[in-house]
């Protein structure tokens, strides 16, 4: 009887030694890495103003708070002056690409990664916010990654593209802008340079394909002036000439 009794034990400690070391399978999301790899949509907000327009200084100061409670993963603005100081040739033939008709280029204009999202005219906190949330909302296509290298004259932003989408991409280019605060409201993302010259276009960009570009910016002091950058990926062909993707440069 003691014998059995013994036997037993052993047999029931063996089994509870081999249940307590089975490993338990995490499910689906648990573990490491969770959330590793997601690329969110940023939302690229461009504003067309010139100096003395009454309406550009009630919504410029509005977008500069936006753009400030935003992370610049988030949002990224960028202040171009259509005419008068701190106009660029570049930038005016950003804004008449964008809108062929004079009749629609009266300032100011906000557009949201493109034409996606566009305000003409005077507006308010709550109307622009809406704008962004729509925008943020979308789903990335596009994942960005960046390098800058700089001295006191050259700046050098190498990077890749990475369609990350099931569809393939058609008409593409790679861009990017400069801009730095002047310490004025309306002036704190002034654009003081577009790399159009440098873009790299691509005619078909299929899923998961990647794309090298590189933009050398000769005579700019980048960290010396405080400037800072964003790189862009723009469906140029497109109806609303969408900006599937902005990284922001420090």
């Amino acid at each position: 009887m003691k014998k059995l009794l013994l036997i037993l034990l052993i047999i029931g400690v063996t089994a509870y030694l081999f249940v307590g070391c089975t490993p338990t399978v995490p499910t689906e999301g648990e573990g490491e890495g969770e959330g590793e790899g997601e690329v969110s949509r940023v939302v690229m907000v461009e504003l067309f103003s010139q100096d003395g327009c009454a309406s550009c200084a009630k919504v410029e100061p509005i977008l500069e708070q936006l753009a400030d409670e935003y992370e610049r993963s988030e949002v990224v603005l960028l202040e171009e002056r259509a005419y008068g100081p701190y106009s660029l040739n570049e930038i005016r033939d950003r804004y008449n690409w964008y809108l062929p008709s004079s009749s629609d280029r009266g300032t100011p204009n906000i557009l949201f990664n493109g034409l996606n999202q566009r305000i003409h005219g005077d507006s308010t906190y709550a109307a622009i916010k809406s704008k962004i949330v729509l925008e943020l909302g979308r789903d990335a296509k596009i994942k960005i990654t960046i390098a800058r290298n700089s001295d006191s004259s050259t700046t050098t932003i190498t990077g890749t593209i990475e369609n990350i989408s099931s569809t393939s991409l058609d008409n593409l280019a790679i861009n990017g802008m400069a801009f730095r605060n002047r310490g004025e409201v309306g002036l704190k993302y002034l654009v003081q340079d577009i790399f159009a010259e440098q873009k790299v276009s691509i005619a078909t960009f299929e899923p998961g394909a990647i794309q090298n570009f590189s933009f050398t910016l000769e005579n700019i002091n980048w960290e010396g002036n405080n400037i800072h950058g964003v790189i862009f990926v723009q469906d140029e062909n497109s109806l609303k000439k969408e900006i599937l993707q902005a990284f922001y440069v420090e």
